[in-house]
């Protein structure tokens, strides 16, 4: 081989190297791939603009009359003249007086009176509790009461008129052994609801014995 043979064949690789185009110089890098955007805002927030307020709940609705009747005839600290008096029943042939109590709170957002009570009658001293409120399901009044004699109560009455509330014969227990009787209530309230009388009449279905209890109260 002659000399400039071997000179082309040594400028061959040096051409071709001097041809490729270097890296940034003449032909664009691959592009970087862009962050993913973040997901868009609602268009509302966006904007700045306020949240809609939540629909607020329903009022509850107002109560019957009766309700603040019933519980304005009781509240307050009650002073009771009370006489017992029976027949049929020995020993309580005289009629009795005695002393009551008969004290009176709100109670469940003034819905109820809550009632507390005490006596001295010729049977032993009486306490009891009550509670007493308006039913405007069935439009009576529940006037319950739980004695340490161990009777519970749980009388349904009707307001007669404003002063007047009637309650219809109760079937219950009287006394520890729970001898059935039946019961009428009764009470009225002068035109300033400042007076109260009252009179429970209770006949033993067993024997006949009839034993009254009434009496006048002041608040």
């Amino acid at each position: 081989m002659n000399k400039l043979a071997l000179v082309v064949m040594s400028l061959v690789p040096a051409v071709a190297l001097a041809q490729a185009p270097a890296a940034g110089k003449g032909s664009a890098a691959p592009a970087a791939k862009a962050p993913a955007a973040p997901a868009a805002k609602d268009a509302t927030a966006k904007a700045g603009a306020p949240a809609a307020p939540k629909a607020a709940p329903p009022a509850m609705p107002a109560a019957p009359p009766e309700v603040k009747a019933t519980v304005d005839a009781f509240k307050g600290n009650w002073k009771f003249d009370a006489t017992m008096s029976a027949t049929g029943m020995p020993g309580m042939e005289k009629p009795a007086t005695m002393k009551m109590t008969f004290n009176c709170k709100e109670a469940a957002g003034k819905t109820t009176a809550v009632c507390e009570s005490k006596a001295k009658s010729p049977m032993g001293p009486m306490e009891a509790l009550f509670v007493i409120a308006y039913n405007p399901y069935d439009k009576k009044v529940h006037f319950m009461g739980f004695g340490n004699d161990n009777e519970v109560h749980d009388h349904s009455c009707t307001w007669k008129s404003e002063t007047e509330m009637t309650c219809e014969p109760l079937k219950g227990g009287m006394g520890p052994g729970g001898d059935e009787v039946t019961e009428d209530l009764t009470m009225t309230w002068d035109a300033k609801k400042k007076e109260v009388s009252f009179k429970s009449v209770s006949k033993m279905t067993k024997g006949g014995a009839v034993l009254t209890l009434e009496g006048k109260g002041k608040r």
